[in-house]
């Protein structure tokens, strides 16, 4: 529909894209790295037998099956599960061949249990970022996914009292068994309730009643310059807090699958490990998901994170426990970046198969309000289109020649119009 696209924008891994060279805006331009030259994300070493070796190898294995076994029964799991020295570097890298599009080979949770994430308003007095911090850090999880090649790690945030997690679907894709870390140490293998990997999000179900839910903000409510802290197993270091500002709003970001999610721009410090966790506003509140961040071959990128809005996030995971499909909505229609005097934006095109156009929209009809709310600029649509999916409504008021008209459309499949 509206949007600006960013033809050669690249995505390495799920954590890594070089470094951007920005052309006029609004477009961001990030040109394609020589792959050859990239670092490997998270490649897994592997190295043969000696045979002059094979049989101490042998007895080796032998002495560790012992070893694993007498652990498993008289050794609690909390002990098994670091919490005191980050991972290796080793443990950070991924096998090259990975499949980040495939979900988790994991039991199935149920869905359909009606639960619904809630989005609060901030409230109060802003807290200290210590605060922020206590508030936060008892509904952080840590995630471990192992697969026959591979093990990655991530961080979790707890959705409700009896076990929702959400996290990053990079984080758990391609697994066959994922854990779940507590605050409190204590270890539960995941289910899996639902997985996108298109908007890089994963709902967990552990089986434990009585934890602490993360208290979720609107991230339409943030603005520009705003305080917020990111919370998350930063190359291993459980709990690692870093703060920073909003250093942008609606970054659209084209994937390397060619589609794409619109971001918030975080100065605060996001590294491996940092995926899936929260970034918080003043009031303790997540208002987004960490899950990539720009650096290049020379070091020269600082301080480029990117969060999943949470406007997103409610869709995506409602939809999830839901057991419903995600897909992306599209209005329809294409509309000119530049502001009007008056307000309003001017309809450049409307597709014939869209309802938009079925409702009697035309080019040059000045659009004025989307459910009720001005329309002064593209991230205006592009955030209301954040909460809703294909068959939503929304009420449009337009202008044409002077006469103002209200309809009701139906969001398109964006599919249709790619």
């Amino acid at each position: 529909m509206e949007n600006n696209h960013q033809d050669d924008l690249w995505q390495g891994g799920p954590w890594e894209q070089p470094s951007p060279v920005f052309s006029p805006p609004p477009s961001v331009r990030i040109p394609q790295p020589d792959r050859r030259a990239a670092r490997p994300v998270l490649r897994a070493r592997r190295r043969g037998p000696r045979w002059p070796w094979l049989a101490g190898l042998v007895i080796l294995i032998l002495c560790l099956c012992a070893v694993t076994i007498f652990l498993d029964q008289y050794v609690s799991p909390g002990a098994l599960f670091s919490s005191s020295q980050p991972f290796s570097e080793e443990n950070y890298r991924r096998e090259e061949a990975q499949n980040t599009n495939q979900p988790p080979d994991i039991p199935q949770a149920e869905t359909g249990t009606g639960f619904t994430l809630t989005l609060n308003e901030s409230h109060g007095e802003a807290l200290t970022l210590s605060q922020v911090h206590s508030k936060a850090i008892v509904s952080l999880v840590s995630i471990e996914a192992y697969s026959d090649v591979y093990f990655s790690s991530g961080s979790g945030v707890i959705l409700s009292s009896d076990g929702y997690i959400v996290t990053n679907a990079h984080v758990v894709a391609g697994a066959n068994d994922v854990r779940v870390q507590l605050s409190d140490n204590r270890i539960f293998p995941a289910s899996l309730v639902g997985f996108s990997a298109q908007e890089d999000l994963a709902v967990l179900k552990i089986d434990v009643d009585g934890l602490t839910a993360a208290e979720f903000g609107d991230s339409n409510a943030l603005v520009c310059g705003e305080s917020v802290s990111a919370l998350g197993d930063s190359l291993g270091y459980r709990g690692t807090f870093t703060d920073g500002i909003i250093s942008a709003l609606d970054r659209e970001m084209t994937m390397e699958d060619g589609s794409t999610m619109v971001l918030i721009q975080t100065s605060a410090a996001i590294n491996f490990g940092n995926s899936g966790g929260p970034l918080l506003n003043q009031y303790g509140q997540v208002v987004g998901i960490n899950t990539i961040k720009i650096i290049a071959d020379d070091g020269s990128a600082e301080s480029l994170g990117f969060a999943i809005p949470s406007t997103r996030v409610k869709y995506v995971t409602d939809h999830l426990i839901a057991g419903e499909e995600v897909r992306n909505a599209a209005f329809g229609f294409t509309v000119s970046i530049v502001q009007l005097p008056e307000g309003g934006l001017e309809l450049l095109d409307v597709d014939p198969a869209s309802d938009a156009y079925a409702q009697g929209l035309r080019s040059q009809d000045i659009l004025t309000s989307a459910n009720g709310l001005p329309v002064s600029s593209i991230q205006d649509l592009v955030r209301l289109k954040q909460t809703l999916g294909p068959g939503d409504m929304v009420e449009l008021s337009y202008l044409r020649d002077g006469t103002s008209y209200t309809i009701w459309v139906e969001l398109m499949d964006s599919e249709l119009f790619s």
